[in-house]
């Protein structure tokens, strides 16, 4: 492979398939037992102005997510770097991609990204109120081919594989916020066939049942992965998939649901890790660190500089 200077990382990293498909990129091999995935969850960039209207609030935020590149960078046994979705801010148009160009272009870690409903779902121009205004589906398939060209992913939905684990991504695609078409789905129950292996999937929704009813959008169709008996199914199968990392819900670290085995709990082999959205001043994320036989969960503060030992969760491979 040639040489990598900055000048081809940053190409790459906007090209975005050099940056997606290098499994190893800034980090030398080390004689580590495990390989770690820092999860980000829906980061919203730049900032939600209709949610955050004070100037000094968008800033703070702003800064608040800028400074989680840096303490990723810090960390030396990150392998890769998983978004769950809603990376753009609201929209999905060209200025908010621009912002994340700029936003992603320090990290050193790979990139591993999947789309929310955020990126498709809504209109380019606001509701008088600031908000956002569901578009068409033609609108929605144009959003969806601009998000994969803009990160040059042959596929909204792929895969990876890591340390003996088998990795999904799967894509939002409508009508609801977090449903997945016919085709993808049976791409998706085709793949599990086809590995055995255990097996992470990473999607925008959670899965229904996995959080308490705190609001009222949790565990409702709009709030939780479509079509559920369907997915329900599918699982139900493949005992292999034993994490579902998931994002949409912005459950926070203070929020009862957000690290209780027993909410998260799925069935008797598969849990929903959830993740906290980053449009606030203080942000959480979740590394996951996947071992021969077993794979660790922690949470980390960002805004403390500190890890969270009371959410350290552990599940056998």
């Amino acid at each position: 492979m040639e040489n990598i200077t900055r000048r081809n990382f940053l190409r790459g990293l906007f090209g975005g398939l050099v940056l997606l498909s290098l499994p190893h990129f800034g980090h030398a091999e080390t004689s580590r037992s495990y390989k770690r995935i820092v999860v980000l969850g829906d980061p919203h960039l730049a900032v939600r102005i209709h949610q955050h209207p004070e100037k000094a609030d968008q800033e703070a935020i702003v800064a608040a997510k800028r400074a989680i590149i840096g303490d990723i960078n810090a960390w030396d046994d990150v392998d890769a770097v998983a978004v769950v979705g809603d990376i753009v801010e609201q929209r999905g148009v060209p200025e908010e991609y621009r912002f994340i160009k700029d936003f992603f272009a320090p990290l050193h870690a790979p990139l591993w990204v999947i789309n929310g409903n955020h990126e498709f779902l809504y209109e380019d121009k606001r509701k008088p109120d600031g908000g956002a205004k569901t578009a068409s589906p033609a609108s929605w398939k144009k959003k969806l081919a601009r998000y994969a060209q803009f990160w040059h992913l042959g596929s909204r939905y792929y895969t990876k594989d890591i340390a003996g684990y088998h990795l999904i991504f799967l894509s939002a695609e409508g009508p609801l916020p977090v449903e997945i078409g016919e085709e993808q789905l049976a791409w998706f129950e085709d793949d599990l066939s086809r590995h055995p292996e255990t097996t992470l999937v990473f999607f925008h929704g959670p899965l229904k049942g996995t959080l308490l009813n705190y609001n009222k959008s949790v565990n409702t169709p709009r709030g939780c992965a479509q079509p559920e008996g369907r997915l329900q199914a599918i699982l139900s199968r493949n005992p292999q998939v034993r994490l579902w990392v998931s994002g949409h819900t912005h459950t926070p670290a203070t929020n009862y649901s957000y690290a209780a085995d027993g909410i998260n709990r799925y069935s008797d082999t598969l849990v929903d890790i959830h993740n906290a959205d980053m449009d606030r001043k203080k942000i959480w994320t979740n590394s996951l660190y996947l071992y021969p036989d077993h794979i660790e969960v922690k949470t980390y503060d960002h805004h403390a500089h500190a890890w969270i030992p009371q959410f350290d969760r552990r599940y056998e491979r």
